[in-house]
């Protein structure tokens, strides 16, 4: 069934009787619904219950004034967004603009013109309309981006599976409302522990997809049979076909907890810190961000065997990449120094202390996503 489009609704409050009717005269043969008040009080209790598109309001009415009537209109939540429209003498200039500073947003002036009323009426509905269309979609997009948000969410690792052997702590403030870092692991059949981590270029709902596809192709990849570096491959083979407009640095790690055997690689990603005796190890390998060059990614493959009381600190270049107010970047060496005093905290208020200190630097502002993972050998 075809919809028509519903008719404007106009509220006209004027205490003139031949106002009234050479107004609404000319509003109902443009096909405009019309609703009357002569005085404020009246108008106002009809603004209480019903929806109006625009008001037309006098500024000189018994009672209520004009003025005060305009002013209780925008502070009542039906009609507050609602454009009102003065109705003045020529000589009520002052009046005129006291109306546009209370937030009328134009005025007709008497004698009434037929062509300018319309032309009016015509422009404040059609910027009324445009406005709501505005919000509407701003509402659209913030509600899509609650769900995209939910969706991350539940594929976005913070909680990992328990273990007597090691225990694994997160931190995760995008910039957005949803982010590009990634973290997610699986548990293989043997009983590795396999974490992918990452942060892919660029921010918002277009990174968070590509992080999510990469997510996706981790958990629905078969990796017992694969390195790190030839899992990152297959990541990359995967993906390169269907983007091109962002990449991804990543960290691969496989841990095999009884051998306390940490195997890894990495895809363009910045080094990660192992934390041993109160000193800070750092670990990396070379290779490209998946997803930038087709034919090249160049993973190569690593081995350490972790200790008791080990910590590997991972982190996205969104902990350092950090500036001030001055536009002065925190940089990796100072990130280095804040993480070096704060060796003796316990993993948990390890990882608060580096956020905390970080946002302190750069005043609260998240200038990209902030993610750090910690898996403590215990």
């Amino acid at each position: 069934m075809v919809q028509t489009k519903q008719a404007a609704k106009i509220l006209v409050v004027d205490d003139n009787e031949t106002n009234i009717e050479i107004i609404t005269h000319i509003l109902l043969n443009q096909g405009y619904e019309v609703a009357v008040a002569y005085d404020g009080e009246y108008a106002l209790e009809l603004a209480e219950v019903l929806d109006f598109d625009l008001i037309l309001l006098d500024i000189l009415l018994p009672g209520l004034s004009g003025l005060e009537v305009a002013k209780r209109l925008l502070g009542m939540d039906r009609s507050k967004n609602t454009p009102i429209l003065f109705l003045s003498a020529l000589n009520e200039t002052a009046d005129i603009v006291k109306g546009l500073e209370t937030g009328a947003v134009d005025y007709i002036t008497k004698p009434f013109q037929e062509t300018e009323i319309l032309a009016r009426i015509r422009t404040h509905i059609k910027i009324k309309t445009l406005e709501k269309e505005r919000i509407d979609l701003l509402q659209a997009i913030q509600k899509d981006l609650e769900l995209a948000k939910s969706n991350q969410e539940n594929l976005v690792t913070f909680q990992f599976p328990p273990s007597p052997l090691y225990q694994i702590y997160t931190s995760y403030k995008p910039m957005d409302l949803v982010g590009g870092d990634l973290i997610t692991y699986d548990l293989l059949p043997s009983g590795d522990l396999d974490i992918l981590f990452g942060d892919v270029t660029g921010h918002g709902i277009a990174a968070a997809m590509v992080s999510l596809m990469a997510i996706i192709t981790f958990k629905t990849m078969d990796k017992s049979f694969l390195a790190p570096s030839e899992s990152l491959y297959w990541i990359h083979n995967k993906l390169t076909p269907l983007i091109n407009t962002h990449f991804i640095s990543a960290i691969y790690l496989r841990y095999k907890a009884e051998e306390n055997l940490l195997s890894y690689s990495m895809a363009g990603h910045h080094s990660m810190f192992l934390i041993r005796e109160k000193k800070i190890l750092k670990l990396g390998t070379k290779g490209f961000c998946l997803m930038m060059f087709p034919d090249q990614l160049n993973a190569d493959n690593e081995d350490i065997f972790l200790k008791s009381g080990d910590r590997l600190f991972l982190f996205s270049d969104g902990m350092f990449e950090v500036p001030n107010d001055k536009e002065e970047y925190l940089g990796d060496h100072k990130f280095t120094e804040l993480i070096e005093r704060r060796l003796d905290l316990p993993s948990k208020e390890f990882l608060e202390s580096v956020q905390h200190e970080v946002l302190k630097y750069s005043g609260g502002k998240v200038a990209d996503d902030m993610t750090m993972l910690l898996l403590e050998i215990k």
